[in-house]
């Protein structure tokens, strides 16, 4: 899965689903959640860790210094991802469909 913002692969970190039977969770713990998909982030939602990787998604180099000077920053270094500030904190999940959806499942 990538990152719909910046293309990076997302980093899968949990996975959700509901309870059932959760009056047999104390025989068999593993047997109580029903798998609704899987939980992802953007590894870029904090930052990126090089320069080339924000020149790359930015699309060009010579709009390095004008989105710097645009968003207040002083160097590359201070560049997240889209996904960091639109949605919670760079996360994605995917549904029984193995579709991607933004932000973090409710």
């Amino acid at each position: 899965m990538e990152c719909s913002y910046c293309g990076a692969e997302l980093i899968c970190e949990d996975y959700y689903g509901y309870t059932k039977h959760a009056e047999h969770y104390w025989e068999y713990p593993q047997s109580w959640i029903e798998k609704e998909g899987d939980i992802y982030r953007c590894p870029n939602h904090e930052g990126f860790q090089s320069k080339e990787d924000v020149l790359e998604y930015l699309g060009r180099e010579d709009k390095l210094e004008e989105y710097l000077k645009d968003c207040g920053y002083s160097s590359w270094k201070e560049v997240v991802c889209e996904s960091s500030t639109h949605h919670v904190s760079g996360s994605f999940y995917t549904d029984k469909n193995d579709n991607l959806h933004e932000g973090y499942p409710c």
